[in-house]
């Protein structure tokens, strides 16, 4: 085989391999959707809580805002909000932004149990560990609005 042919060889060899990496599940990578079972129900119980002492004078009892500037955080309006994004950013805005009356104030503890109500009232399902409270584990949860069909 000449040396070019080789090349050639070599070079589909790698664009192959990239090409079936890249289409591959993401659960290799340790990533996984909200629909994976990524919180507790326990956890969302701590999380209800949380959301009525922090969150509910604004967002409301039933999660719907004002239909204005305070946003629903359950429906298709929120899924659709978030979809695609890695759930940190979710984490992120509310551990920096949140409540608005002193924002920054909620641990990271007490932000990843408000998020995981978030999840349980869009109808995400628990699962058996607690949704983490780090920003790189956050990062290969995918916040996916439509829940898959398997």
């Amino acid at each position: 085989m000449t040396y070019n042919l080789r090349v050639l060889v070599l070079l589909a060899t790698c664009l192959v391999i990239c090409a079936i990496a890249a289409t591959a599940p993401r659960a290799q990578d340790g990533s996984h959707s909200i629909w994976d079972g990524v919180y507790t129900a326990p956890q969302a119980k701590r999380g209800a809580a949380g959301y009525a002492d922090h969150c509910a004078q604004c967002h409301g009892d039933s999660l719907s805002g004002n239909g204005a500037d305070i946003p629903a955080l359950a429906g298709k309006s929120f899924l659709y909000n978030w979809d695609g994004l890695g759930l940190d950013a979710l984490f992120d805005r509310i551990h920096t932004t949140m409540p608005q009356s002193d924002p920054g104030s909620l641990s990271v503890s007490e932000v990843a149990d408000i998020t995981a109500y978030l999840l349980s009232v869009n109808e995400a399902p628990s699962g058996s560990t607690e949704l983490p409270a780090d920003m790189q584990s956050l990062k290969n949860i995918q916040f996916v609005a439509k829940k898959p069909d398997h």
